[in-house]
C-alpha cells in the first residue's frame, strides 16, 4: 500500500514537492489556511489549517488520522519547524525534536547555541529597547545590523551605518516581530554564501554553495535586499570543507543530527562564519530549480525519504553534473504599474531556464523593504559563472516597467 506525506503548506513553492510526491508514488496530503492554495490541485486530501498555528495545524491533523493514515511530514519553503515537528512527535513519525525546531524558528536561541558551542558567528547581543542597542554599539562600530528572533524573508532586517534615524528604524524592526526582542549583531564583511545541505550518519553532504548577490546594498539602505545569487560560489576544496566542518557543529549545536539545515554563511578573513541555520528547504525556487539544474542533487525527493523513515542513498547526494546556475530579481521603482513590456522575448534568450512576475499591470508595485516585494525573476544557466550572470542580468534588462507613466527597467 502506498505511503501517505503531509507536506504543510500549499503556495506555490510548495508545488514541485506535490508533484515529486506522487512521481514516488505516494499519496500527497497537504495543509494550508488558504483553501485554494496552488498546490492542493496536487493533493489527494487537504487539511485546512495555518501552517504557522501549531495547535491548530495539530489538532486538525488529529482529526484526519481518526480516519487515515500519514506516514511522514515534511514542509518546504516554509519557515515552520516548529508545526513540522509537531506533527511528527504528535503521529510518532522521523523529524528533528521540538527543541531544535524552536531553536531554528528563534535568531536569539539559535545565537546563543551557537556562542556556547565557540562557533564562529558574529558578536550579537538580544536587544528590547533603543539603550540596550546604543549598549552594544558602544562596543561595536557601524556597521551592524538588527533583526527581529523570529523574522522570515528579510522583513524588519536593517543595516545600520551611523546613528542616523536610529530611533525610527529600531522601531521599524520591532513592528515585525510577535516577541518585542531583536537581535543586534555585527555585520560580517566578506563574501556571503547559501547552502543546502542534509545531515546523515554523521556526515554532511552539501549539494550548493551559491554566492549570494547583495549589489544594491546602498539603493536600498538601511534594508538588506538580495538580488539573487550564482552557483557555483568560488570557494576552494578546503573553504568548502571548512564551511561543512562549521554547519556541522553547528546543526549539532541545536541537536540536529539528522535532516537538512539552509545555511547562511560569509567568508570573514578568509574563514567561514554562521550567521543563522534554518531547518528547512529553501524558497526561492534554490532547492527545486537551481540545486538540480547546477548539480543534479534533488534534496526534495531526500527529505520525503528522511520523512518517512526510509534509507539514503548517499551516492545521489553528490553531484552528477557541473553546470553555473544564476537567479537575478526584478526592482521597480514603487508605484502603480501601467505597464510591462519585453517578458515574450525572454522566451527567446539563450540560457534562460525559468522566469516568473509577481506582479501585473495595474497593480501597485510597493517600496523594497524585504524579499517578499521583489517583482519576479530570471534564472539562467551557462558553462561558466560569469556567463550565466550575464544571461540572468541581459534578461532582467529586457523587461521594462511603466511605473506611474515612467519607464523603469527592473
Amino acid at each position: 500500500m502506498a505511503k501517505t506525506l503531509l507536506i504543510v503548506g500549499a503556495g506555490v513553492e510548495q508545488t514541485r514537492a506535490y508533484q515529486l510526491a506522487h512521481e514516488m508514488g505516494l499519496v500527497v496530503v497537504g495543509s494550508d489556511m488558504n483553501p485554494n492554495a496552488p498546490a492542493f490541485k496536487y493533493a489527494d486530501e487537504r487539511i485546512i489549517a495555518s501552517t504557522r498555528d501549531v495547535e491548530q495545524t495539530c489538532e486538525a491533523v488529529a482529526m484526519f488520522v481518526a480516519k487515515k493514515k500519514i506516514d511522514g511530514v515534511m514542509t518546504i519553503a516554509n519557515d515552520v519547524p516548529l508545526t513540522v515537528a509537531s506533527v511528527a512527535e504528535q503521529l510518532n513519525l522521523p523529524s528533528i525534536s521540538i527543541d531544535s525546531a524552536r531553536i531554528a524558528a528563534n535568531k536569539m536561541l539559535m545565537k546563543q547555541r551557537f556562542h556556547a558551542a565557540g562557533i564562529n558567528t558574529p558578536s550579537f547581543a538580544i536587544v528590547r529597547t533603543t539603550e540596550e542597542l546604543r549598549n552594544f554599539l558602544q562596543d561595536h562600530p557601524f556597521p551592524i545590523v538588527i533583526k527581529p528572533i523570529d523574522g522570515r524573508g528579510a522583513r524588519g532586517v536593517f543595516r545600520l551605518t551611523s546613528e542616523n534615524r536610529i530611533e525610527e528604524i529600531f522601531q521599524q524592526s520591532m513592528g515585525q516581530t510577535a516577541t518585542g526582542t531583536l537581535v543586534a549583531e555585527q555585520f560580517a564583511d566578506g563574501m556571503q554564501i547559501s547552502t543546502e545541505s542534509i545531515v546523515y550518519k554523521g556526515r554532511i553532504f552539501t549539494a550548493a554553495y551559491a554566492r549570494r548577490n547583495y549589489e544594491f546594498m546602498d539603493r536600498f539602505a538601511p534594508y538588506i535586499i538580495e538580488n539573487g545569487g550564482d552557483q557555483p560560489a568560488d570557494l576552494t576544496p578546503d573553504q568548502r570543507k571548512d564551511i561543512d566542518d562549521l554547519l556541522m557543529k553547528a546543526a549539532g549545536s541545536m541537536g540536529i543530527t539528522e535532516g537538512v539545515v539552509k545555511g547562511d554563511v560569509v567568508i570573514n578573513d578568509g574563514k567561514p562564519m554562521v550567521i543563522e541555520l534554518a531547518a528547512r528547504l529553501s524558497g526561492g525556487y534554490f532547492c527545486t530549480d537551481q540545486i538540480p539544474l547546477a548539480t543534479g542533487v534533488d534534496l526534495v525527493k531526500h527529505v520525503m525519504k528522511l520523512a518517512l523513515g526510509e534509507p539514503l542513498d548517499v551516492s545521489e547526494l553528490l553531484p552528477h553534473h557541473r553546470k553555473a546556475v544564476a537567479i537575478r530579481y526584478w526592482f521597480p521603482s514603487p508605484g502603480t504599474i501601467t505597464s510591462i513590456g519585453g517578458i515574450g522575448r525572454l522566451k527567446n534568450l539563450p540560457g534562460i531556464y525559468r522566469f516568473e512576475l509577481f506582479t501585473r499591470e495595474g497593480e501597485f508595485q510597493p517600496q523594497i523593504t524585504d524579499h517578499t516585494k521583489r517583482a519576479g525573476f530570471v534564472i539562467s544557466y551557462a558553462e561558466t559563472r560569469s556567463q550565466a550572470v550575464t544571461r540572468a542580468e541581459d534578461a532582467i534588462r529586457t523587461v521594462t516597467f511603466r511605473v506611474n507613466g515612467s519607464s523603469d527597467q527592473g
